[in-house]
């Protein structure tokens, strides 16, 4: 019970931040999964602070980040759960 209780926090701890919702929005939109580059310009914020949010969301399963190169792709392993979040 006690980890079902800490994954729903580390959940709702990455849905509170409003740059985070946009960065699973954006995800989200694309076709093709986009690299922190392209994330970081959507944010507006420099590639580090975009992949501290990336971690927090990964940390709560709900972005997969895979290296290929120097870039780090990132995709959404659940579309149907982070469109639920995202409208409601």
């Amino acid at each position: 019970m006690q980890m079902n209780l800490n994954a729903k926090a580390s959940l709702y701890k990455a849905l509170s931040e409003p740059i985070r919702l946009r960065i699973l929005s954006f995800t989200l939109r694309q076709e093709e999964s986009p690299c922190i580059c392209d994330i970081a310009k959507e944010i507006k914020k420099d590639q580090s602070v975009a992949f501290r949010h990336i971690e927090i969301l990964r940390a709560a399963g709900l972005i997969e980040a895979v290296k290929k190169g120097k870039r780090l792709l990132c995709s959404i392993p659940d579309k149907q759960k982070a469109r639920a979040f995202l409208e409601g």
